[in-house]
C-alpha cells in the first residue's frame, strides 16, 4: 500500500477505536492524528469535509465491516438458534476484549450525531440496513414469514444494541447473554 494511502487507513481505524471509546465530540481532531501517526496535511486532503467526513467514512467502514462479519456467521450457522447465540458470542468476545471500554462500530457515534449530520446518519442507516438483512435472510430460512423475519431482525439489532450498552456500564456480559436467549424463545415461538 502506497505510504498516502497508508495514512488515509490509518486516520480511519484511529478516529474509528477512539469514537468507540469516546464519541464524536471527545475525539478531537489532534487526538486522531497522533493516534492515526498521519502528518496533520494528510487530513483536510483525505477529508477536505473535516471531522464529519471523517465520521461518515468510519461509519461507513463499520458497517461493512460488521455486515460481512455477521453474513459469514449467518452462513457458518445451521438455524436462526445458532445465529443468534453466535452474534452474542461475537459481540460479549468483542466487548471483553476491550474490557468493556469500546462500544458498537458505529452507534456511539451516531447517537451523537443523528441530528446534527444528515451525512453521518444516511451511513448509519445503510450499515443498519445491511446487518438487519442478515438477521432477515437467516430467520426467513428459518421458516418466518417475510413480515415476522424482519420484525424479529429489528427486534435483535435493538435488543443486541441495547444489551451492549448495559454490558459496557456493567462491565459484564449477562445482558447481552440474557438478549440471546429471550430472542432464541422468541424465534422458536413464531416457528411454531
Amino acid at each position: 500500500m502506497p505510504r498516502a494511502a497508508e495514512h488515509k487507513q490509518a486516520l480511519v481505524e484511529a478516529a474509528a477505536g477512539l469514537f468507540r471509546r469516546r464519541g464524536y465530540g471527545a475525539s478531537g481532531l489532534n487526538d486522531i492524528l497522533a493516534a492515526s501517526g498521519a502528518p496533520k496535511g494528510s487530513l483536510y486532503h483525505y477529508f477536505p469535509g473535516g471531522k464529519e467526513q471523517l465520521a461518515t467514512t468510519t461509519v461507513k467502514a463499520g458497517g461493512i465491516v460488521v455486515a460481512a462479519t455477521l453474513g459469514e456467521l449467518a452462513a457458518a450457522s445451521k438455524d436462526g438458534d445458532v445465529y443468534l447465540r453466535g452474534f452474542a458470542k461475537l459481540l460479549s468476545g468483542w466487548l471483553r476484549a476491550s474490557d468493556f471500554r469500546d462500544g458498537c462500530p458505529i452507534s456511539t457515534v451516531l447517537l451523537e450525531m443523528a441530528g446534527e449530520s444528515e451525512m453521518i446518519c444516511e451511513q448509519g442507516h445503510t450499515a443498519y440496513d445491511k446487518w438487519r438483512q442478515v438477521s432477515v435472510d437467516k430467520f426467513l430460512a428459518d421458516g418466518l414469514s417475510a413480515r415476522d423475519a424482519r420484525a424479529l431482525a429489528t427486534h435483535t439489532l435493538c435488543a443486541f444494541e441495547g444489551a451492549m450498552m448495559v454490558a459496557r456500564v456493567e462491565k459484564k456480559d449477562a445482558a447481552i447473554k440474557n438478549a440471546a436467549s429471550l430472542l432464541c424463545r422468541q424465534l422458536a415461538t413464531m416457528k411454531a
